[in-house]
């Protein structure tokens, strides 16, 4: 995986895949989504060979412009990982 691909890619788009793996997921029981989630990202970083540190440092960044641009959709994950998740 090419780590600029990685870098350049929009927030918007980012919350949007999350909300779609999410979706796709909701059929499971709650803790079978987290470890799901859990298992996929370590899969992708072990397969990808990319840091899970590093990758969600990415993530934290992008959790910060999303917050400042895409607001609206980002309480829309979170209201969903509270409500649906706990």
């Amino acid at each position: 995986m090419n780590n600029d691909q990685i870098n350049m890619v929009p927030a918007f788009h980012t919350v949007r895949t999350a909300y779609a793996a999410l979706s796709g997921a909701q059929e499971s029981p709650p803790a079978q989504q987290v470890m799901g989630f859990a298992l996929l990202f370590h899969e992708v970083c072990a397969v990808l060979k990319l840091d899970p540190g590093e990758m969600l440092d990415k993530a934290r960044r992008l959790h910060r412009v999303a917050q400042d641009h895409y607001s609206v959709e980002l309480e829309a994950l979170q209201e969903y990982i509270k409500k649906e998740l706990k």
